[in-house]
């Protein structure tokens, strides 16, 4: 990718990962959102194909871009906006396998691969805690309604 100046801290964020050459994957509430789904959420979760105890590399790109710690994978960026590392998700095949099913979209002036619907299901499910079991009827409701615009 030719360099560019990312318009946001996330895009900031991005480009960092880009640079240290971390692929990534928008996974969990804001992969829904962003395919439509009702739903909230507070942070962006980033799966990263990384051994867990690398999150020193997360740490150091985050200090680096003016960022704050709130919890060994939770990070603030310069502009409040959190972010939450994850390194192994809950339902999910390899991060190989899960990357070539990704859609890519923008994102604060990059592309980023978005988790398709259907595998953030199968991750929530997976995970089934509470607050990931109360949403799964919005998720399924908005995985039907995508297909029929579909058809």
């Amino acid at each position: 990718m030719p360099h560019r100046r990312p318009n946001s801290p996330l895009g900031a964020f991005l480009e960092a990962l880009e640079k240290e050459e971390i692929p990534c994957i928008l996974i969990g509430g804001m992969a829904a959102i962003e395919q439509g789904a009702p739903v909230t959420t507070l942070d962006y979760d980033f799966w990263l194909p990384l051994p867990e105890r690398q999150y020193i590399r997360i740490l150091a790109i985050i200090k680096r871009l003016g960022g704050n710690v709130i919890a060994r994978t939770l990070y603030e960026l310069s502009d409040g906006t959190q972010v939450n590392v994850i390194f192994n998700p809950d339902g999910l095949n390899s991060f190989l396998s899960e990357f070539r099913r990704c859609h890519t979209v923008k994102m604060g002036g990059m592309s980023l691969r978005v988790l398709p619907l259907t595998r953030v299901i199968a991750s929530k499910q997976a995970a089934a805690r509470e607050k990931d079991l109360a949403i799964l009827p919005l998720l399924r409701r908005t995985l039907r309604l995508r297909r029929r615009l579909k058809e």
